[in-house]
């Protein structure tokens, strides 16, 4: 599966003239430990700063091996009930730009490594966002490299298959599984990359996508599909991974 790419923003501040010309002419500060504490350091020096964008706000708490710039961080709240957060990272740390409410799995949200095919739970980890896809035709909001427009001819391999397991094919060539023909649930989607080497019983069909009203998935994650829409618009067209947790 492709994993979608986006683009992390940043702001820069100059120095005063007068500030710096002090710095050229006095020599005032050489970038100590201690002045790097007060933020003059050697980051005042070369005029920029680590300023904050205005646009984010808290920090959000993503596992450490989430390794892109900006992350969606999927956390339980209880039963089948999520916060969804858009975290991007700046200077090391990872702030929330976005936070809407979601659903996962009716059975809740599985321990690292026991996802299992048909259990009714999301799987926790972190994992790339693959390709977009959807009952609608592409949204302008998505910025991904793919979008597939799917028919009542696509389905989801799952179940008892081995042959493309977690995959999506088509049922005139054989195949049988989840219908992607699903309105509202799959008017817009996203794959998620779990389970990317196809093992057989691990676990499939695991999508980012519209909430049907239910407050539960069969082991996806769903939002209402206006915060979809602003989800897509928010990845952009770099890397981005989705950290779930309980």
């Amino acid at each position: 599966m492709k994993p979608a790419y986006s683009r992390s923003r940043g702001t820069r501040r100059r120095l005063t003239s007068s500030f710096a010309v002090a710095l050229v002419a006095g020599g005032l500060f050489a970038g100590t430990s201690a002045q790097a504490g007060q933020g003059l350091g050697a980051g005042l020096i070369d005029g920029t700063s680590a300023d904050k964008p205005d646009h984010l706000g808290d920090t959000c708490s993503i596992s450490s091996t989430a390794t892109a710039q900006k992350v969606l961080a999927v956390s339980g709240t209880g039963g089948s009930t999520a916060e969804v957060h858009a975290c991007e990272k700046r200077d090391g740390q990872y702030y929330s730009a976005m936070n809407v409410d979601g659903y996962v799995g009716s059975n809740g949200i599985a321990a690292a490594g026991e996802k299992r095919e048909g259990d009714g739970k999301t799987p926790s980890g972190v994992y790339n966002m693959g390709y977009g896809f959807g009952v609608k035709t592409e949204p302008t909001q998505f910025h991904g490299p793919e979008y597939v427009t799917v028919t009542k001819d696509d389905v989801w391999v799952d179940g008892d298959a081995v042959k493309n397991y977690n995959t999506m094919q088509k049922r005139s060539e054989g195949y049988s599984g989840e219908s992607m023909y699903q309105s509202p649930a799959y008017d817009y989607g996203q794959v998620i990359d779990f389970n990317s080497a196809a093992t057989p019983g691990q676990g499939s069909a695991i999508f980012l996508h519209v909430n049907t009203g239910s407050q539960s998935t069969s082991g996806c994650v769903s939002v209402k599909e206006t915060d979809l829409l602003r989800i897509f618009e928010w990845e952009g067209v770099g890397p981005v991974e989705i950290a779930i947790s309980s």
